[in-house]
This record gives structure tokens, sequence and C-alpha cells, in this order.
């Protein structure tokens, strides 16, 4: 009698390990998991953190100026955040795309680099935002997601 009494136990056993291996594995595709698309590179955050005007350029970290693409002018930057995945900052902002708005006189704005990207040993903010307030709509619009230069990556020496 004591032989009829563990079967159901091994039963129960066999019976919830072959389920839980068919749950686990029952849910695969043939071919396996299909990836697309380049991966994305990971940024320590002990990286040094840069933003670049452009090719041949060097980078810098909390410029006190900066172009951006040589059409807006950034001047007399303070910077309240930099490192981060974003840094912020007050300063002025001139250039030709601001005509007639403008004048010549720069225009109070608020500015904000994001977009880390991760480059060899440093890293890089790819895209800034411009605010300044006053402007019409589409010169405010234009200004509000700019594409910054990214170096590439090097090759291993």
């Amino acid at each position: 009698m004591r032989r009829l009494g563990a079967v159901p136990g091994i039963l129960t056993t066999l019976l919830a390990t072959g389920l839980s291996g068919g749950l686990l594995t029952g849910c695969a595709e043939p071919g396996g998991l299909e990836v697309s698309g380049p991966a994305r590179t990971p940024v320590p955050a002990a990286l040094p953190v840069h933003v670049s005007e452009g090719p041949g350029r060097p980078g810098v970290s909390r410029p006190a100026t900066f172009e951006v693409a040589g059409v807006v002018r950034l001047t007399r930057l303070r910077w309240r955040s930099w490192g981060g995945p974003a840094a912020e900052a007050t300063g002025t902002v001139t250039g030709p795309w601001c005509a007639p708005a403008c004048g010549d006189r720069p225009r109070e704005a608020r500015v904000r680099f994001s977009g880390r990207v991760g480059q060899d040993r440093h890293s890089y903010y790819s895209r800034v935002s411009v605010l300044v307030d006053g402007l019409p709509g589409g010169q405010y619009d234009e200004l509000r997601d700019l594409r910054l230069f990214v170096p590439g990556r090097q090759p291993p020496a």
C-alpha cells in the first residue's frame, strides 16, 4: 500500500516538471528570437561629457559660447547642470535665423542639451533645444530640437 501512496506524489512531480518545461519552451519560435537594428551604446555616468560645434572642432564642456550649425549663436551661457542625461543653461541667442524678429540684438534664452551618446572615452550631447520667449511661432519651433554634431568613434589603436 505504501507504494501506491508514493505513486501520486511522483506523478504530481513529473506532471509539474513536464508542464513547466513545456510552458517555458512552448513560447519560442522555431527559428529563435529575431533582433534587428543597431544596439544602443550604453553611456556610463563616469564618462566626461562634451558637446562639439562641428567636424574638426574640439569637444568642450560647459561652454560660455556655442554655435549650432553656423546659424544659431549662444552666448553668455550660465550652466545650471551639466553631465547628466540633460544639461541646462540660460544665456542669449543671436543668428540670421532670427531676422527680422530679433534685429541685431541678442534675445534671452533657455538652453537644454540632451541625447547623450557614448563615443570611446567621452560622451557627447547630440541634441539642443533653445527656448526663446516672444518669437513668432515658426521661429520658436525651429529651435526646439536641433541636431548637434557627434564625432565618430575612433578606430582601436
